[in-house]
């Protein structure tokens, strides 16, 4: 029998991080390839792309494949300045380029009040049946009042086999205060972290959602403002499958759902 030394291991395994680094990287930089996203996009209907609402990455079940996120802005006819936002998801080669999955989803991005900044692809194993992995979208807004600073980030999934929207609007990282603009505030931050579970509804694995609170003040001046009265507490619920959408039980819907 064959003896692999330890200092061989090493190496095999530090190789073996080094491609696995390397592939995401080279994924990653593809959406920063303004000659590569043309002639992604060039294969598809799309113009006046935003390269900030732009993203990619490998696919965790084929590294030789990429998954593209983008949101398109399009105008109303005759108002450019009126639109909406509209999400495509797509899958090309990373080798030649080529696109062989193409996904425009129905219904526009909502991007009002809270202006949508920027757009990540989550490939967390959400893995909703046996056979089945979801694709995770995350949408980062932000408010523009000084009096009243706000951002969140918003988680949407998607069944890429039969191309459908199984979780919309989920608010999984919210900061909101109440400021002078100088220092004094009130300020709450939330997080939340989603686990699979193994019971299902409706043959979709169950998804349990825990949150961290954060709540605290500021007191002060510019140079000397400090946080008091810090409080934390967490949350946990659970969303289930109705047979078209996980569904957030009524108590939390108004919170968590934008």
């Amino acid at each position: 029998m064959r003896i692999i030394s330890k200092t061989i291991l090493s190496v095999i395994l530090k190789i073996s991080v080094l491609q696995f680094i390397l592939i995401g990287t080279a994924s990653a930089n593809i959406c920063d390839n303004d000659q590569a996203v043309a002639k992604i996009l060039s294969q598809t209907q799309i113009a006046n792309l935003e390269q900030s609402l732009m993203d990619c990455k490998a696919d965790p079940l084929d590294h030789s494949k990429v998954i593209m996120a983008f949101a398109q802005w399009i105008p109303v006819k005759d108002e450019p300045e009126q639109g909406a936002y509209y999400l495509n998801l797509l899958k090309f080669n990373q080798a030649d380029l080529k696109v062989f999955y193409d996904y425009v989803v129905r219904g526009e991005i909502v991007s009002d009040a809270i202006s949508l900044e920027s757009i990540q692809l989550d490939t967390a194993n959400y893995k909703v049946t046996n056979s089945n992995r979801a694709l995770g979208v995350r949408l980062n807004y932000s408010g523009h009042s000084q009096p009243n600073p706000f951002s969140m980030q918003v988680l949407n999934l998607y069944d890429l086999k039969n191309k459908k929207k199984i979780l919309d609007s989920l608010i999984i990282e919210r900061y909101q205060a109440e400021t002078d603009t100088r220092c004094n505030a009130a300020v709450e931050e939330r997080s939340s972290i989603l686990v699979m579970q193994n019971k299902q509804s409706k043959n979709y694995s169950d998804i349990q959602v825990n949150s961290k609170i954060k709540s605290y003040e500021m007191v002060g001046t510019r140079g000397d403002c400090k946080e008091i009265n810090q409080r934390l507490s967490q949350q946990s619920f659970v969303l289930k499958f109705d047979g078209q959408e996980y569904q957030l039980p009524k108590k939390y819907k108004d919170d968590y759902q934008y």
